[in-house]
């Protein structure tokens, strides 16, 4: 399993510092979608990236439209690891697989309000990129297990599954016998009072 640490609605500063203090522990630090908003990709992704070159970057950028575009942008400005919404047009995701194909880097699909005809789509064109379970940040975490069990189980194929939406050191053990590969994790490792200390044991978990 790999460890993402999700850094959002923060200064670019406490977002260097959670970089700094997560370094050896997190696979891949996400620049969330707050602080691209609030900074531009040239403010946030390609700072951090030229600041720590060897850190996988994700871009949670959500692009719906304009696939092409958003994603050279992403890649243009050091990002690994761009998302676009499973609900976007097929033209679209076809259009950021593509782009990511050119580059020879990895994607991200988030499945947030993805109905199951769309999903059987989205396994059949797209099996190459990383499905990301997604529970609403307004949900806090309520029915996360339920929900990757079952999305896991209709995901039967995909190699590359991720997971988000209020993810515990406790979740764990269920994400990894589903079959997660990446785990996503914002605020308790970014709010936790010993960042490092957090990350570290988040990092034994999935490693373990």
């Amino acid at each position: 399993m790999r460890l993402q640490a999700a850094i959002d609605r923060v200064s670019l500063e406490q977002a260097d510092e959670i970089i700094a203090q997560t370094a050896g522990y997190a696979d891949i630090i996400e620049v969330g979608t707050s602080l691209i908003k609030d900074f531009g990709l040239e403010g946030s992704v390609r700072i951090l990236k030229e600041k720590y070159p060897g850190q996988c970057i994700l871009a949670d950028i959500k692009t719906c439209d304009e696939g092409a575009y958003e994603f050279r942008k992403t890649y243009e400005n050091g990002g690994d690891i761009p998302t676009v919404m499973g609900f976007s047009a097929l033209s679209t995701l076809k259009a950021c697989q593509e782009v990511a194909a050119e580059y020879g880097k990895e994607y991200m699909i988030d499945l947030l309000e993805v109905p199951d005809e769309k999903l059987e789509v989205l396994k059949k064109e797209f099996p190459e990129a990383i499905f990301c379970i997604h529970l609403p940040a307004d949900s806090a975490g309520e029915g996360l297990e339920e929900l990757v069990c079952h999305m896991c189980g209709r995901l039967d194929g995909i190699q590359k599954i991720a997971v988000a939406g209020g993810v515990k050191l406790e979740n764990i053990p269920v994400m990894k016998k589903a079959g997660a590969e990446i785990v996503i994790v914002g605020g308790a490792i970014s709010k936790a009072e010993n960042r490092t200390e957090a990350a570290k044991a988040f990092a034994e978990a999935v490693r373990r």
